[in-house]
């Protein structure tokens, strides 16, 4: 009987052993799997990060010569700052750009939460079209202030089809004849509006009134001609397309920066006269504006670089005659068809040698039906074209197989034959 205890005993043991020698050896066998196999460990056991600690906009798109916006990026947000560019403080504003599915931040407690990439967008101002357009994004415009004056090609096509309401007459910005209903019916994510510097047409609480999110866009006021175009990469702060911004821009800027450096090489500058009279007083664009710029940039003597302001300079006739009255070249005169239009607006501009050798030259080759020109549209994107063109003029040996895009010479020789 002892015996036999024993030997059931001696059993049981033996079983007891070898069930914990197999759970030893398969904790065993799973340390090693997890320490010498760290790929698919990583593969199959990494669990998904947080949202702060991924970078959801791999592509940065700063800006480096606009001055009228700022950007600081985040993981999964974008905080876009607008400098008013008439120094008023309490118009900055803050925009947060938060890519959607992800948290809104805080610490922003006065910023317009924008979610991006934004997909229907209301247009207050034609000037902003081309910006979006370049960045394959005009399906994203849902309205637009003034269809009849745009001249893009990818908008017009659209507009045809009815996919683009009018919402407005065209003006910039607010004024009574904004249709913010038609606009609150479009659901649009962000609503883009020109700053002008006047209160009537600056008044972005109509909008946030109604329920709109109006966003600035003061690519205008830039005095430097890259630095209006560089505005491409705001609009696609919005539309999270900053990796082509970037690359339209730095084509710009190439083309820009080597014709400028080809016109600074000339030995002569010729002299420039701008402006136009208006209720008896001349108006010259200053020295430090955006026409200066592109003038002194195509290797031109600009005669009224001294009046230092980056807008219009008043001035009476006599003062502009005395200055320039032998002047080579009278550019951006206005619109005229020859010299029939030009003198019936005033006879005094006979005086001018320019006006009688017929080197008087517009940037009005590229209008519309309605008056509309893409000098201002397509050429805030495109400086580097205008300066071939003002280089074209100047110095056509430069260029000898560019043709003029947005200028066009202006017939107004007295005496026949052209420049």
């Amino acid at each position: 009987m002892i015996s036999m205890v024993t030997e059931k005993q001696k059993k049981i043991i033996v079983g007891i052993l070898a069930v914990v020698i197999f759970c030893i050896a398969a904790m065993a066998g799973i340390a090693v799997l997890k320490s010498g196999n760290s790929d698919l460990e990583n593969a199959s056991f990494s669990p998904v990060l947080p949202a702060d600690n991924r970078d959801l906009f791999p592509d940065k798109a700063y800006p480096e010569y606009a001055t009228g916006y700022s950007v600081e990026y985040h993981p999964a947000y974008k905080v876009v700052r607008i400098h008013d560019p008439w120094g008023r403080a309490a118009e900055n504003r803050t925009y947060l750009l938060v890519q959607r599915g992800e948290s809104v931040p805080g610490g922003y407690p006065d910023a317009r939460v924008f979610y991006v990439p934004v997909t229907s967008v209301v247009t207050l101002s034609v000037t902003q079209i081309p910006y979006i357009s370049a960045l394959n994004e005009t399906a994203a415009i849902k309205g637009n202030s003034g269809n009849n004056l745009v001249l893009d090609e990818a908008f017009l096509a659209r507009a045809a089809q009815g996919e683009i309401a009018e919402v407005g007459s065209g003006t910039m910005s607010m004024n009574n004849q904004l249709q913010t209903e038609k606009m609150i019916d479009l659901e649009p994510d962000v609503v883009f509006t020109s700053a002008t510097g006047n209160p009537e047409y600056d008044n972005q609480q109509k909008l946030v009134e109604a329920g709109l999110k109006p966003a600035i866009d003061a690519s205008w006021m830039e005095d430097n001609p890259l630095a209006r175009a560089e505005w491409i990469k705001y609009y696609a702060l919005f539309l999270n397309r900053e990796k082509e911004a970037n690359e339209i821009f730095s084509g710009v800027e190439a083309n820009y920066t080597a014709i400028k450096e080809k016109a600074a090489r000339v030995t002569s500058k010729p002299a420039i006269m701008s402006g136009m009279v208006y209720q008896g007083t001349w108006y010259a664009p200053g020295g430090s504006s955006y026409v200066a710029q592109l003038f002194r940039d195509a290797g031109g003597n600009y005669l009224f670089s001294s009046e230092t302001s980056a807008g219009d300079v008043p001035l009476d006739f006599e003062a502009v005659y005395d200055r320039a009255h032998n002047a080579d070249y009278y550019i951006n005169v206005g619109a005229i068809g020859g010299t029939e239009d030009l003198l019936s607006q005033d006879a005094r501009y006979e005086k001018f040698a320019a006006v009688k050798n017929g080197t008087v030259y517009h940037f009005d080759a590229r209008m519309n039906e309605n008056g509309s020109l893409d000098y201002w549209q397509s050429g805030q994107l495109h400086p580097e074209i205008i300066l071939e063109d003002l280089v074209k003029i100047l110095h056509p040996d430069l260029v000898p197989d560019h043709e003029l895009y947005y200028y066009r010479h202006v017939n107004t020789s007295l005496y026949g034959g052209s420049p």
